[in-house]
């Protein structure tokens, strides 16, 4: 079991960091310490490692076009990036990134999302973050940037308790959270994209 975040807040940093803040040309490299949040402890560094994965991800063709922003809004995602990077927010229409959004996404995004053990903005960018790497064609713990499936077990643990605490029959997170978008749609066996051609599939769906 993970302790779970307590609901006080984490304040995006609007001074100057106590950091190199190297001049980026792209956000195929972005880092942790170019979010306006400080990582001033494991569970936010390890949303922000998580975040800046996806979004490098996007930026490199490796997850689908949407990850390269998490799906936000160009006022959500220019308030993510510390100001001294804020250059780089790219300013998209909302009509095209609503054409680019898959159509189950942001209902995951809500699903995620409404069981949050906290209220914070960095909460909501995990959300995203989470989301947007169900897209990819490696396993989650992978597309986002972790060493194995207990980096996202803890990850889960600490920022949405409620939801890691349901998956009592310890299944693949992909397959879980589709399976509980599936349930609250009311589409029973609703798969995650892009399994069925993994060479993994037998075995996070065995028995089904």
């Amino acid at each position: 079991m993970f302790a779970a975040l307590s609901p006080e807040r984490f304040h995006p940093s609007k001074a100057a960091p106590s950091w190199p803040m190297f001049k980026l040309r792209s956000l195929s490299s972005v880092q942790p310490r170019h979010f306006s949040v400080r990582p001033s402890r494991p569970a936010t560094k390890s949303a922000l490692r998580a975040i800046a994965q996806v979004v490098r991800a996007g930026h490199k063709g490796e997850l689908p076009l949407f990850a390269a922003t998490l799906g936000l809004s160009a006022d959500e995602f220019h308030e993510l990036l510390h100001e001294d990077v804020q250059y780089l927010s790219p300013r998209l229409p909302p009509e095209l990134l609503d054409t680019w959004l898959p159509d189950q996404f942001m209902p995951l995004v809500s699903l995620l999302w409404s069981y949050r053990a906290t209220d914070d903005p960095l909460a909501r960018w995990l959300s995203h973050a989470i989301a947007a790497a169900c897209y990819g064609r490696q396993h989650l713990w992978q597309d986002l940037g972790f060493n194995s499936r207990d980096d996202v077990s803890r990850l889960i643990g600490q920022w949405f308790p409620r939801l890691f605490n349901l998956n009592t029959q310890n299944l693949k997170w992909k397959r879980f959270l589709f399976e509980q978008l599936g349930r609250k749609q009311g589409k029973p066996g609703l798969r995650p994209p892009f399994c069925h051609g993994c060479d993994s599939y037998r075995l996070c769906f065995s028995g089904n």
